[in-house]
């Protein structure tokens, strides 16, 4: 919804201002356990939201940007982060044919690709990739540059300066993503190091993933490596799934993840999946999914979704499988 269209200003600048959002809401009927329980639940396949994005043309090729972006529950109404009004992005930009840079929170560049190695988008309780994967998916006080495209081929660099400015505080932040699109083949690399607790161990993540179109089928493959001390976590996740695109309005996605944990004999996770998801209208959309989500040992993955934890296991070690029905509108 674009609330303040474009006006003529000083040396024939352009602005505009426009008013954005999703409202996901789903039920599910899931076994984590102890027997099968029917919920509610919002942001099952995209995180419910609204925001606002504005743009000022300077001249010359250059422009400011801005992205201000809230999350919340449609279930209840509430905050998806109380005390917080723009909990998803905040950040303010300028940007030129030598790229873009961004100041502020802003969206992980893993988070950004993590749906490029996953037929499910790495949404609903069908992507294994998201449920079994540990990564920060936003940092504050971060600076980011993103280069412009090189025949197909794009990178970002970002730098977050902690919850109190420094490069070695808590919250503070270094990630980088590099990714390449040629045709039917795409690739990228993207990886992540966070100081997430004062005094511990930086945190790290590594995502890659490859994905590759023959007509009506879209393959992907996926590897990924986190290492994260504080959670006593150091994993390898793999993964491979099929996107068959049926006609225009009609989409349908299966595969399977398996993560080891080598810091625990016996710890681990594996998922297979199969999503459908059919277009009403360029606005609105359903999905279903249909998961089985096996953890070994003491593991604890849960069915979760966009932005939602999933239901609580029954027990560490337990099986979470079931169903999940959801209706998206985007404005």
């Amino acid at each position: 919804m674009l609330i303040a269209t474009c006006y003529a200003g000083v040396a024939h600048a352009q602005s505009s201002l426009t008013l954005y959002g999703i409202v996901d809401e789903f039920v599910q009927y899931v076994n984590t356990g102890n027997g099968y329980t029917a919920a509610m639940g919002s942001s099952g396949q995209w995180a419910s939201r609204f925001g606002l994005r504005g743009k000022e043309d300077l001249g010359d090729g250059y422009a400011v940007n801005f992205v201000l972006e809230n999350g919340f529950v449609p279930t209840t109404g509430a905050l998806a982060s109380t005390g917080s009004l723009f909990n998803r992005q905040a950040w303010i930009g300028l940007s030129s044919g030598w790229g873009q840079v961004r100041l502020g929170r802003q969206n992980s560049p893993l988070f950004i690709d993590e749906g490029r190695m996953d037929a499910f988008g790495a949404v609903t309780q069908a992507s294994g990739l998201d449920n079994i994967t540990t990564y920060g998916i936003r940092t504050s006080n971060t600076i980011s540059y993103l280069t412009p495209s090189f025949h197909g081929l794009k990178g970002g660099v970002y730098v977050g300066l902690g919850n109190a400015g420094g490069l070695r505080g808590t919250g503070a932040s270094y990630q980088f993503d590099v990714t390449y699109d040629q045709g039917p083949f795409s690739a990228f690399v993207a990886g992540q190091a966070l100081r997430n607790t004062d005094g511990a161990p930086t945190d790290r993540t590594i995502l890659s993933g490859v994905s590759y179109a023959i007509g009506k089928f879209t393959i992907y493959g996926a590897y990924t490596w986190a290492k994260w001390d504080e959670l006593a976590l150091d994993a390898n996740t793999y993964g491979v799934s099929i996107g068959y695109t049926i006609n225009p309005f009609n989409y349908l996605a299966l595969g399977w993840a398996q993560l080891t944990d080598r810091t625990s004999a016996g710890n681990g996770a594996r998922q297979f999946s199969v999503m459908y998801n059919h277009d009403v209208s360029r606005r609105t959309s359903f999905y279903a999914a249909v998961s089985l989500l096996q953890n070994r040992g003491q593991a604890s993955y849960t069915l979760a979704g966009a932005a939602n934890a999933g239901l609580a296991l029954a027990y560490p070690g337990a099986q979470a499988r079931g169903v999940q029905v959801g209706l998206v509108h985007r404005f």
